[in-house]
């Protein structure tokens, strides 16, 4: 009965297979495109039309491609063949990112860290290379099969001489500018793929880390607390235990009223917003501050405070002092009030330390390992010891001494590697930076510049600027070196004999003329 119902229906006549057969079909129609330029006679249609064009920001050649891939192409494509049917020109020439930390970690996948670290460096950049060029083409080809329009045989590739040239020349328009300049400072570093990164290379990720409340030995004596030299103390806060080999100074905010908490034959300053957060947390019991002869509470601002000393929490007995400084962006949320910094550590630290005079003490080596030795700017009883390995051993320490508070874990978003998703440190190191706020040739500062630049453009939907803007308007001085094998270097030499570096208009233009010779 059921095969009757058709003849009771007005079905259409058509040529089109009941069923699709993409299999079969697509590939075919794919390659009928190929053989008749469709692409060609796309541009040829719209040659004298208003151009539009879309700027492909490279994928990287670095193995197969993935639904991201896909959407990230098809949309592209959706736009062009929507604006070519408008009456544009729509140019489409896609490209590959073949350099860098991506395409290196993934030979290093595959050889197994051990042996890729014992390649010399040619060797390491011969297999990016093949590396490189085989996932170009393994990827046009799947962006082919996607059905997406483009100069698929005349692509950019960063890996050839002329791009390489590129990349130069634009380096050396900025440097003339006098905007780039070589520094020793805070940056994040991974210890596993051994480089720096920039901003744009960090992912934030949850991670478990230890809290501690620590008492550092006073070495001098705030004005009204002379009865008490001896047995003055200041509290401190600070999520990363490990940077305590690197102390240098406390920071207090400027204008915030500290006090002095008697406790156990002692007397440790710290917020006065804080006080009674802190002593129950502490144990300490109901709260006895030092009073002055007029009955009030001692007290005195950060900025009162600075520049007296205390025994560094590691190296003090070894005469090492450390110093009170402050900064606007210590809160009285959390912790004591008071900050432990450590300018080889931090960005913020280092900006404030710098505003002091307070020099940069770095211990901890490329593999994120303490320097051995038992002086300042080591790892002193953890030499050679993994920082994250040396929190706990840390900690330990400095509860045999009674110098810590209170041990506590937080869960917070930390910092990792884009690449290898391994948490990163700060880690000052010399590298190469753009300035952000340096007055230029002209006066300006590229940050300035770059905000400029953004108000002549038309965003949709036009909130959109905000996100880039106030990424801009954030942004500290751009990290331009790595520390890789594959990649175009700082163009800078530096003396065998002297150790000067050396950079200037006539040894850039020998590596762009070399470039472009090759």
């Amino acid at each position: 009965m059921a095969s009757n119902y058709k003849k009771t229906m007005n079905l259409p006549t058509t040529d089109f297979a009941m069923r699709g057969n993409l299999p079969k079909n697509e590939p075919k129609r794919l390659a009928e495109w190929e053989e008749d330029h469709v692409y060609e006679k796309l541009q040829e249609k719209n040659k004298d039309a208003k151009p539009f064009v879309l700027h492909d920001g490279p994928p990287y050649a670095n193995g197969p491609i993935h639904l991201g891939h896909a959407q990230n192409k098809i949309s592209k494509d959706i736009i062009n063949r929507y604006k070519a049917m408008r009456g544009f020109r729509t140019p489409y020439v896609p490209g590959w990112d073949c350099h860098g930390q991506p395409i290196e970690h993934k030979v290093e996948t595959m050889l197994g860290t051990e042996k890729f670290n014992q390649l010399p460096t040619e060797k390491v950049r011969e297999l990016c290379r093949k590396m490189a060029v085989e996932q170009v083409d393994t990827q046009r080809q799947g962006f082919k099969r996607l059905g997406v329009l483009a100069e698929w045989e005349n692509p950019y590739l960063t890996y050839v001489n002329d791009y390489d040239a590129t990349d130069v020349e634009i380096f050396k328009a900025i440097f003339d500018r006098g905007a780039i300049y070589r520094g020793r400072k805070p940056v994040h570093w991974c210890s596993h793929c051994h480089t720096a990164l920039a901003e744009a290379e960090i992912e934030y990720g949850d991670e478990v880390s230890p809290a501690i409340f620590v008492r550092f030995e006073m070495t001098t004596v705030p004005a009204g607390l002379e009865a008490w030299e001896g047995k003055l103390w200041v509290d401190i806060w600070t999520t990363t235990p490990w940077t305590l080999p690197a102390d240098d100074i406390v920071i207090l905010h400027p204008e915030a009223d500290y006090v002095a908490v008697v406790h156990d034959g002692k007397v440790e300053i710290m917020a006065q917003a804080l006080v009674e957060k802190d002593c129950e947390k502490f144990g300490y019991g109901e709260v006895e501050l030092v009073r002055g002869a007029d009955g009030e509470p001692w007290s005195m601002t950060g900025i009162e405070l600075a520049h007296n000393k205390y025994k560094q929490p590691i190296f003090g007995d070894q005469g090492v002092e450390g110093e009170f400084v402050y900064a606007d962006y210590v809160t009285l949320d959390d912790g004591t009030g008071i900050v432990h910094g450590a300018p080889g550590h931090g960005v913020d630290d280092y900006l404030v330390g710098m505003k002091f005079n307070i020099p940069v003490v770095m211990p901890v080596d490329d593999d994120g390992r303490f320097y051995k030795g038992d002086e300042l700017g080591t790892g002193g009883p953890w030499s050679g010891m993994e920082v994250n390995e040396a929190n706990p051993k840390i900690i330990e320490w400095l509860r045999e001494r009674g110098t810590l508070i209170l041990h506590e874990d937080i869960n917070h978003s930390y910092p990792h590697c884009w690449r290898c998703k391994q948490p990163v440190i700060f880690r000052a190191t010399s590298q190469w930076f753009v300035s952000m706020d340096k007055a230029l040739d002209d006066g300006h500062t590229l940050r300035e510049e770059a905000l400029d630049e953004l108000s002549k453009v038309a965003f949709y939907p036009p909130h959109a600027v905000k996100r880039i803007g106030s990424m801009v308007e954030g942004r500290p001085d751009w990290c331009i070196s790595r520390q890789r094998n594959w990649g175009v270097p700082i163009p800078a030499f530096t003396c065998e004999d002297c150790g000067e570096t050396v950079v200037n208009d006539a040894t850039l233009d020998a590596v762009i003329a070399l470039f472009r010779s090759k």
